[in-house]
């Protein structure tokens, strides 16, 4: 396992401000606009558009001028070829998921009351992000850990992931659309059929949307103790490691349900040898955008 200090400049004053100073400041932005949103309750995510975007531009710039690694940096090939196809096929997945969705909701909300929709907002964030993550912690363990066909087929669904060896923010993007789809479904739907709040559902997406992009910064931040609460960089590269022992950490933004099934993996101030997934050569490569959808369709065993 390296130290990351062998990948790291002299130390100066700026590369400790961007290790230590970078994800407060990120975090302080994303509820500066999640507190403006909630002055417009009517149009809750009218300018969430321009904040991921602001948001994304400023990660990708940071990760170009300052990676942890070289090595899982974005290049032209990479965007070009694999990032940006699967952003395109991931956002028409995640349009036709939040029409269905949006269907879905406003028949529920029709015949049904919003039973938690009184509860005090943060007590309701937190209750809200418990219940998530637990679905997600489920359905993503099972995708990785589960055996037998069912096992497999999840595994063919969300490799597509993993199979990259390299981790920055764009990387999030990449994905299997049916992945996509389960993700989404499983970030938001359960929370209205629990009876949260329009606000609460859209504070919640805020957050998980946030930790996911930081999750997968090629940066050199620390946050210290908070490591044994959010799922951020430090926690999450492991989870991208190509050793199944290191390839834990299964939930999306709190690690309470990791620390209570005993998949929490931290080693603070280390980084895994290689990313990707233990044998390459039996999958597509990550660019063969064609055969990686195709895998949940194989009939063959897929892992």
């Amino acid at each position: 396992m390296n130290r990351i200090s062998n990948y790291l400049p002299d130390n100066r004053r700026f590369e400790a401000a961007i290790r230590y100073a970078l994800y407060p400041l990120l975090m302080a932005i994303t509820i500066t606009f999640a507190w403006f949103a909630l002055g417009d309750r009517d149009h809750l995510s009218r300018y969430y558009g321009y904040y991921l975007l602001g948001l994304v531009v400023g990660m990708v710039v940071v990760e170009a001028l300052h990676p942890l690694r070289t090595e899982w940096r974005m290049t032209r090939a990479s965007f070009f070829r694999r990032d940006l196809p699967f952003l395109l096929i991931g956002a028409t997945s995640i349009g036709l998921a939040d029409y269905l969705a949006g269907v879905i909701v406003i028949q529920h909300s029709l015949e049904h009351p919003r039973t938690l929709a009184d509860l005090p907002l943060l007590p309701a964030i937190v209750l809200a992000l418990m219940a998530k993550d637990l679905l997600w912690y489920g359905y993503h363990r099972a995708a990785h850990q589960l055996g037998g066909r069912l096992g497999q087929r999840l595994w063919s669904i969300h490799v597509a992931h993993h199979l990259p060896q390299q981790v920055y923010v764009l990387m999030h993007v990449v994905g299997h659309p049916i992945d996509t789809l389960l993700a989404r479904a499983l970030s938001a739907l359960p929370l209205y059929f629990l009876g949260f709040s329009p606000e609460v559902v859209f504070l919640v997406s805020v957050l998980v949307s946030f930790q996911g992009l930081v999750s997968h910064f090629n940066v050199d931040i620390r946050v210290g103790w908070l490591n044994y609460f959010l799922v951020g960089t430090e926690l999450h590269r492991f989870h991208h490691s190509a050793d199944r022992a290191e390839a834990q950490n299964f939930s999306a933004v709190i690690t309470l349900w990791d620390h209570l099934f005993g998949t929490f993996y931290y080693r603070p101030a280390s980084l895994p040898q290689r990313l990707g997934i233990e044998e390459p050569e039996v999958y597509p490569a990550d660019r063969a955008i064609a055969r990686i959808l195709a895998l949940p369709f194989r009939s063959e065993r897929a892992g």
